[in-house]
């Protein structure tokens, strides 16, 4: 795995709702999570759909520009956080934090792809820096303010879709891997690669599959005009999820511009 590090003079969009976990907590996960894939398919459809990795976290998603990119994608933050808070009735953070910034503060922004198929790359990130601007973004630095009030994004070809994973053997157990600051990278990659052994040699004895979903996403929410939706992918290179007895890779997809080459894809959402 080959991580690139991003030109100096590109951007990083964050996106984060705020109380997301109590917003959860009350049953609101569907708007949590439409909330948070808002932010790829307004940018995706800012930009004219030109490539640009991005990652899915859920309850928002960060993302790399390059300068001529900066101002449609700051639009279409704002744009988004006003179409939380008037629809969903949630407060979403939004910024857009300098490269340059984050390298000042001892952090990079790499990215790699994961091909999951000859038609489908997903975005890999490293370096710390997504996570110190994450931080400095609930710090209230970098902040984005709203878009007027009555201000939608444009968010064509977003869907979300669920469907309950039921539990085949009693516990739905889900782990998440960080890698510590100053890790080496290839003993995080061993380890995730590990893990990911031992839950599949163990679903493989009791006769399942870790990654397998739901068959049938039945229950969903769309963005008017939307017709399509995403199947999930692994978030990052420094994070690694499992799950017996349901699907191990976590809902994040990702995009690239050069100098990786990939072929991009139109559609969004969240599984």
């Amino acid at each position: 795995m080959v991580f690139h590090p991003v030109n100096d003079d590109a951007w990083v969009g964050l996106s984060d709702v705020v109380s997301s976990t109590a917003a959860i907590a009350a049953g609101r996960y569907k708007a949590v999570n439409m909330a948070g894939a808002a932010i790829i398919s307004a940018v995706m459809n800012a930009l004219s759909h030109e490539a640009f990795p991005f990652v899915f976290g859920g309850d928002g998603a960060s993302f790399v520009v390059e300068p001529h990119q900066r101002e449609a994608a700051e639009e279409a933050l704002a744009a988004c956080a006003t179409f939380a808070a008037e629809e969903f009735g949630l407060e979403l953070r939004v910024s857009m934090i300098p490269v340059r910034d984050i390298r000042a503060a001892g952090h990079d922004v790499k990215i790699a792809r994961f091909a999951a198929s000859p038609a489908v790359t997903y975005a890999m990130v490293s370096g710390g820096g997504i996570e110190w601007g994450e931080g400095a973004m609930k710090a209230g630095r970098y902040a984005l303010p709203p878009a007027p009030p009555g201000t939608r994004p444009d968010l064509t070809n977003l869907s979300c879709r669920w469907s309950p994973i039921a539990s085949r053997h009693g516990t739905i157990l889900s782990l998440i891997v960080r890698a510590m600051p100053g890790a080496d990278p290839a003993v995080f990659a061993a380890t995730a690669r590990r893990l990911l052994d031992i839950v599949e040699a163990t679903d493989t004895r009791q006769g399942s599959t870790s990654r397998r979903g739901p068959e049938n996403g039945r229950d969903r929410l769309s963005a008017p005009g939307s017709r399509f939706w995403l199947a999930p992918s692994f978030r990052s290179s420094s994070s690694a999820r499992a799950s017996k007895s349901a699907a191990s890779t976590p809902l994040t997809t990702g995009r690239f511009r050069s100098p990786i080459p990939i072929s991009a894809s139109s559609t969004t959402g969240c599984a």
